[in-house]
């Protein structure tokens, strides 16, 4: 697919997954307005200009789309500006003010309310109706060491050709499995796929004839079949701090690794010349052997070497290798469905709340995303899960969005909340003026917040 179809299809997912959570938002105030014969004037769901609107024939509200997606609104009888030119004024108990308190404060509370059950929801569509994608089989060593994993792969025709016209005739089959130990690095998985790895000039000298390689792997995607050398990092290695759980299973080398500020030594290829190369090698198990329930840690296997696995610089990255990496797909039972939506929701809320808590913080502050932010971020999203990551996305934003609104800073339904509590308590209402003023403050501070936002996103997209 070309990539401006691609970025197209991101674009149409986002308006309308945040369309979708704003109308939700905005029905939830309509619904609970009209249940309690608040006069509702519009119900719209955009900003800015209009580009269609309908009413029923006996109907008082009327129901608009607007050009820009972001944003809606329903206009009530009792607030400020909310009676339309040429419409006649309703009688004073259809207000928004002449009702109890307790009404208008459910009135207030309606969309974020909404906002958290869609949220839910949508996590628990994400967990039970979506396919869930993963690279990685676990299975148990010779010495039942619960650290090895295997990943699917398959040879291109060049590569297996090769591979065949070397090997027994039993060996030639397409698809393999490939043994690889797992190891934790700044909180993500890793995936070590070699650790003998050399590197070779363009003359097939080798550079750093003292130096050992080890390939690491991190997916980038798992729903698509890929090129193992798309996602790939390789580092120097060393036969120090070997974790016993890999030495179990042979590994006797790990990657060096370390955390300056998160920058990784691993090599930068855009460093290196076209025709350099990295040889390594990997041990293939046949899928066939696998597939009959043997202990595919014990079957027979096929050592990958030199010029069977070789990944060259070209234009600044990896190619060739010959390796293309299967996505593994499964479907969570009932049970499962329900065991895991029950995990990821805490999960999810727990995040947000942290996330609000390190709001004004530098780091709070980079993590903060808008709408610029949250379609750059959908070709990942959609890349590490398809469907089920979308729909999980969504749910999270459209909690985020639940927990935002509650808020009390103006032009929130937080703040609106806390104004007719503090009125219900106090039995006194705060000025018009004093509620103007401190409502219009607000609102430019965070109409200045959110463009703030949208520039640091923006700028991070060139960074």
């Amino acid at each position: 697919m070309p990539v401006w179809a691609d970025w197209i299809i991101n674009i149409l997912i986002v308006i309308v997954m945040l369309g979708v959570l704003i109308a939700i938002h905005e029905a939830g105030h309509l619904a609970t307005a009209k249940a309690f014969h608040v006069y509702c004037f519009e119900y719209s769901i955009g900003m800015g200009p209009k580009l269609f609107s309908f009413k029923r024939k006996k109907g008082e509200t009327r129901f608009t789309v607007r050009a820009i997606p972001f944003g809606g609104y329903v206009m009530m009888y009792g607030e400020r500006g909310a009676v339309p030119d040429g419409v006649e004024e309703p009688p004073e108990e259809r207000s928004l003010n002449a009702i109890r308190k307790w009404k208008k404060c459910i009135i207030l509370v309606a969309g974020v309310t909404l906002n958290f059950l869609l949220g839910l929801a949508l996590i628990y569509v994400a967990d039970s109706a979506c396919p869930v994608y993963y690279t990685f089989n676990s299975g148990l060593t010779e010495n039942k060491v619960d650290y090895a994993y295997s990943l699917t792969v398959s040879y291109d025709e060049g590569a297996f050709a090769y591979i065949a016209s070397h090997k027994a005739e039993q060996y030639q089959v397409k698809d393999y499995t490939v043994s690889v130990p797992i190891f934790q690095l700044n909180d993500e998985r890793y995936y070590l796929l070699s650790w003998d790895a050399a590197l070779y000039n363009a003359q097939g000298e080798r550079t750093n004839p003292d130096v050992t390689y080890s390939l690491v792997y991190s997916p980038s995607t798992l729903i698509d079949d890929h090129r193992i050398g798309d996602s790939i990092y390789v580092f120097p290695t060393s036969d120090q701090s070997v974790p016993q759980s890999l030495l179990e299973i042979g590994v006797n080398r790990v990657p060096v690794i370390y955390d300056a500020d998160k920058n990784l030594n691993n090599l930068k290829f855009s460093e290196f010349a076209d025709g350099v190369y990295l040889e390594s090698s990997f041990r293939l198990i046949p899928e066939q052997v696998r597939k009959e329930g043997k202990d595919v840690y014990n079957a027979s296997y096929l050592t990958v070497t030199g010029e069977a696995f070789r990944l060259t610089i070209k234009n600044k990255a990896f190619t060739g290798g010959g390796i293309i990496i299967h996505p593994i797909q499964s479907w969570n039972t009932f049970a499962e469905s329900w065991q895991r939506w029950a995990e990821d929701v805490p999960n999810a809320c727990g995040a947000i709340v942290k996330g609000f808590a390190s709001l004004f913080t530098p780091d709070g502050f980079m993590r903060v995303g808008s709408i610029v932010a949250i379609t750059a971020a959908m070709p990942q999203i959609r890349a590490s899960g398809g469907a089920r990551m979308v729909f999980f996305y969504a749910g999270m934003i459209s909690i985020n969005l639940a927990f935002f609104n509650l808020l009390p800073f103006p032009g929130l339904d937080g703040w609106s909340l806390t104004v007719t509590v503090v009125e219900g308590i106090t039995k006194k209402k705060i000025p018009e003026k004093v509620q103007s003023i401190v409502s219009f403050v607000g609102i430019i501070l965070l109409i200045g917040f959110m463009s703030v936002v949208v520039i640091k996103d923006v700028i991070m997209l060139f960074i």
